[in-house]
């Protein structure tokens, strides 16, 4: 029977339960990220090497070996038995069965521990870029869309009625605002989890000579986690601030949808989504369901518990990484949902079918000017606003009880200061396009503000871009030189 690694202190082998929901949970997700694992071995020697803990005919056999498992399957290669235990001890295998007993030497000058709470980083980090390049994505996509829509009047609503006119435009414009900081978010986790745990050990640090700095910058980290014991054990709250800032995300993105989702039904008909981004009933043939949509909120939906699982296993200072190796790392599973929602997103976007003649006409429909009314009285006839707010309420009120809600304005009906409008007058104030172009504070509807707003989020939205495109090329270019140095070590004659 082969030795495990419990047989010299425990004398016993794992029990079944144990392998299957301990070992094997914890496996399959270093597995997972197998290609990970291997980059974090392949540092390790390199920098062993150079600091002399390996010899260099040491250092050329475990490079070598691993190379070579990086070009074959990994995943496969160490998927093994999970009664021998975790992706460490796999690797452990492997080396050996490769490079005889100098393979199982890898392990000197670290700890699982910080082995894995690395692994567990780049996955997490290789995860994550997805959602900064989405993000991308769909803020150039918005932002077309804004210009593309700049002046279609547009009916607002709060609560679900109409409340004032707007512009699909600067509709499109407030959701790339979202986007902007939902991407300054991730850039700011971005940093807090490019951080490098490899050589905290166990949590005291090794008496070996080692480089920390080398390991973290052969695996693309900006720098290693400082502490020691916090590289394997603390700085795992990155988890959590991850999983919440992702619910934060789809969060903006259902706001979105949901809105488009409304406009989009049978009832409202404003816009229409593309045919290949919806569904059908099995039963009924006229339906045309936006599931994309559905599926965005939904997702959302469950992203608002993200955070609170990973925080749930955040314990007290007794705690190790096993409270969260032996869960599901569930974070590239929720990183890639959340790329894919974005993607969807900025697909219905970019796809919309607009109804610019209803999306105007219902713009001024249900008094949705009104307020331009109750300023006009204050300006006009000096009342206070909630005065004048109240003969405007009562004029709205009148039409209704008269069974005119909508288009024909009856002066008539109206009292104090407001009986003197003539009707030409209340047609201007009560105008949708009026309204928006009156609307000239800063941030604002009108055409000179829509304008200003353009400009700032293209400028934001290239600051966002550039740096994106550089994480990016960081992290690609790491992965590069840390190759072309394993290989350098693997080529390199004997001595």
């Amino acid at each position: 029977m082969e030795p495990v690694l419990t047989d010299g202190r425990l004398g016993a082998r794992p029990d079944p339960g144990l392998v299957a929901h301990v070992n094997a949970v914890e496996l399959a997700d270093e597995v997972a990220a197998a290609a990970e694992y291997v980059r974090v071995d392949l540092a390790h020697v390199l920098m062993l090497t150079r600091q002399g803990v390996f010899d260099r005919a040491h250092g050329r056999s475990l490079a070598r070996a691993l190379l070579r498992l990086l070009d074959d399957d990994p995943a496969r290669v160490l998927a093994g038995d999970p009664a021998r235990g975790t992706i460490a001890l796999q690797l452990e295998r492997y080396l050996e069965e490769r490079c005889g007993p100098a393979g199982l030497d890898i392990q000197r000058a670290r700890s699982r521990i910080d082995q894995k709470a690395t692994g567990v980083r780049l996955a997490n980090r290789a995860a994550l870029l997805p959602v900064l390049v989405g993000l991308v994505d769909l803020g150039r996509v918005l932002l077309a869309a804004a210009d593309d829509h700049d002046d279609v009047l547009a009916p607002g609503y709060t609560h679900l009625q109409h409340a004032q006119p707007t512009t699909l435009g600067h509709y499109f414009n407030a959701h790339y605002w979202v986007v902007s900081r939902n991407l300054a978010r991730v850039r700011q986790l971005y940093e807090r989890l490019n951080e490098c745990p490899l050589g905290g050990a166990a949590h005291s640090g090794t008496s070996w000579p080692i480089d920390r700095e080398a390991t973290a910058a052969h695996l693309g980290f900006a720098r290693p986690v400082r502490n020691a014991r916090d590289a394997g054990l603390s700085a795992m709250d990155t988890g959590a601030e991850l999983a919440a800032t992702l619910g934060l995300v789809l969060s903006g993105a259902a706001r979105c949808a949901s809105d488009l989702y409304y406009w989009s039904s049978s009832e409202v008909g404003l816009v229409r989504l593309a045919a290949s981004l919806c569904g059908t009933s099995s039963m009924m043939p006229q339906k045309r369901n936006p599931i994309v949509l559905e599926r965005i909120r939904g997702l959302a939906g469950e992203a608002a518990g993200w955070g609170a699982a990973q925080l749930g296993v955040l314990h007290f200072a007794t705690s190790t990484d096993a409270d969260q190796g032996y869960v599901h790392n569930r974070l590239p599973g929720y990183c890639r949902e959340t790329a894919g929602a974005l993607g969807l997103l900025g697909q219905v976007v970019r796809t919309l079918e607009v109804d610019v003649e209803r999306l105007a006409r219902s713009a001024g429909r249900h008094w949705s000017t009104a307020s331009a009314l109750a300023d006009d009285l204050v300006r006009a006839h000096g009342l206070s606003f909630r005065a004048a707010h109240d003969v405007v309420a009562r004029f709205v009120a009148a039409h209704e009880a008269a069974g005119e809600p909508d288009g024909t304005v009856w002066p008539d009906l109206a009292e104090g200061p407001l009986r003197e409008y003539p009707a030409a007058r209340l047609a201007e104030l009560l105008d949708p396009r009026a309204f928006v172009e009156s609307r000239d504070s800063p941030g604002g509807t009108a055409a000179v503000r829509r304008k200003e707003l353009a400009a700032e989020a293209a400028h934001d939205f290239e600051a966002h871009r550039s740096a994106v495109e550089a994480i990016t090329e960081s992290v690609s270019g790491a992965e590069a030189r840390l190759l072309r140095a394993a290989r350098a070590l693997a080529e390199e004659p004997p001595a």
